[in-house]
């Protein structure tokens, strides 16, 4: 088991589920476009587990996600519910900050395809984690984590 990094689509779908949720602090996640059932059993466990691992997203994630909004959120969950997780995120739930921290992390990440910016801090942020693992859709991002673990 490791922390998990989410990239903004795993977010948003996340997000949605929180607040579909009789107690958001405490969803039961499902499968999603961007959540694998392999994704939501992970988050399950860390959700509803003693709070050695966590789920983690970085500020850019929420930037891309305030970006995106139309886009990725399509309605599913509203401003204010956002501006509350981020008030007061749940135990099992971090915000990482892009930070100095990561900055010699940005040269560990092989650049493949159409990997943008926002993508190479989603995986230096899971480099930064001591077990980190990414939770993506984006096939460029897999390829690069995959070449990062061949190394």
């Amino acid at each position: 088991m490791a922390d998990l990094v989410l990239d903004v689509g795993a977010l948003a779908d996340l997000l949605a589920q929180c607040f579909q949720a009789g107690d958001w602090t405490k969803p039961r996640v499902q499968t999603t476009h961007f959540l694998t059932s392999e994704d939501t059993r992970r988050i399950n466990r860390i959700v509803w587990g003693d709070g050695r691992y966590v789920v983690v997203a970085s500020a850019v994630a929420f930037a891309e996600l305030a970006r995106k909004w139309d886009e990725i959120v399509a309605g599913r969950f509203q401003p204010y519910q956002l501006a509350a997780f981020l008030q007061d995120p749940p135990d099992w739930f971090v915000v990482e900050p892009v930070d100095e921290d990561l900055i010699p992390l940005f040269g560990q990440v092989p650049i493949v395809q159409k990997l943008e910016w926002p993508d190479i801090i989603h995986a230096a942020t899971v480099l930064s984690r001591e077990e980190g693992n990414l939770v993506t859709s984006d096939r460029d991002l897999r390829q690069a984590m995959e070449l990062l673990k061949g190394n």
